[in-house]
């Protein structure tokens, strides 16, 4: 079966008004999608695998780094079985279908029916953190409502950039993140990127520098960092991690953590162990497993 998978136009959506949390947990599995109509909002970010769904009567594959957002009071349903991993947020808001932004409004949340979670900002943590604060003696529904707004707002402000500035440079500088995030796991050179682009690094550099006001060293570092935090999270050893996130000096690996963080890796997993089910490695200057 073929999925339309980069439609040009997707249906948008404002949403207006409080948000009220209804239900925010994550997803790790296969299944097919309930047929059903909700009374809330669906917001789902994709970490992983496929999610097939049909709305309107049209067909949709989601993947990894990638979100949808289902509106109330409209049919739903799955396509296929599908094995993925998300994160899912059930919420309460007003909103309206509207027609793609005309122009640049910061103030409102107005999000399409899919798109691409920015790899540059960080939705993944914040709704991991609400996912890790959903029950007591940590619930507080402002407290969640504040985590989604801010995770819709960051989705808002991402996806109005790229339905309106279709320039060249605004192009070949999301192409190039999208490079970096593919090739986290190895030591990527300056004529790599030349190569990839055909333009000199320096170029690519400025460009990119530009339109996301950080050099490619700096983002590769935080997407690397990410990554590993995620993996760290998952129970992955540190060694594994330093090695999969494209850190071939491992002491390097735990000096940039730290400084990205606050935290060693071996603190970072202590901090997650008792809700993730795994054991912190031992110290990081000893055994690397």
């Amino acid at each position: 079966m073929e999925f339309d998978h980069g439609r040009a136009l997707p249906r948008w959506f404002v949403l207006t008004g409080d948000i009220h949390i209804e239900m925010v947990d994550k997803f790790s599995g296969g299944n097919v999608h309930p047929d059903r109509v909700m009374s809330q909002w669906v917001l789902v970010l994709m970490s992983g695998g496929e999610r097939t769904f049909r709305i309107y009567g049209e067909e949709y594959a989601v993947r990894g780094n990638e979100f949808f957002l289902l509106p109330p009071h409209v049919r739903h349903c799955g396509v296929k079985y599908d094995t993925h991993q998300a994160y899912f947020v059930h919420f309460r808001a007003d909103g309206a279908q509207i027609a793609p932004p005309a122009k640049l409004d910061l103030d409102s949340i107005l999000l399409p029916l899919y798109g691409q979670v920015p790899l540059e900002l960080h939705c993944f943590d914040l709704m991991e953190y609400a996912v890790r604060h959903r029950a007591p003696p940590f619930f507080s529904e402002k407290f969640l409502s504040s985590q989604i707004r801010a995770i819709l707002y960051q989705l808002s402000l991402t996806m109005q950039k790229r339905a309106l500035w279709s320039k060249q440079e605004n192009g070949m500088a999301y192409r190039i993140l999208n490079f970096i995030d593919d090739n986290k796991g190895r030591q990527l050179q300056t004529q790599d990127y030349a190569e990839a682009f055909g333009k000199s690094y320096r170029r690519l550099n400025t460009i990119f520098l530009s339109v996301y006001g950080m050099t490619i060293k700096q983002m590769q570092i935080i997407l690397r960092i990410d990554q590993a935090k995620r993996m760290l999270s998952s129970g992955y050893s540190i060694a594994d991690t330093s090695g999969a996130c494209g850190f071939d000096d491992y002491l390097y690996f735990l000096k940039v953590f730290k400084s990205k963080t606050g935290m060693t890796p071996s603190q970072f997993r202590s901090s997650n162990a008792d809700s993730a089910g795994f054991l912190p490695d031992s110290a990081e200057t000893g055994s690397r497993e």
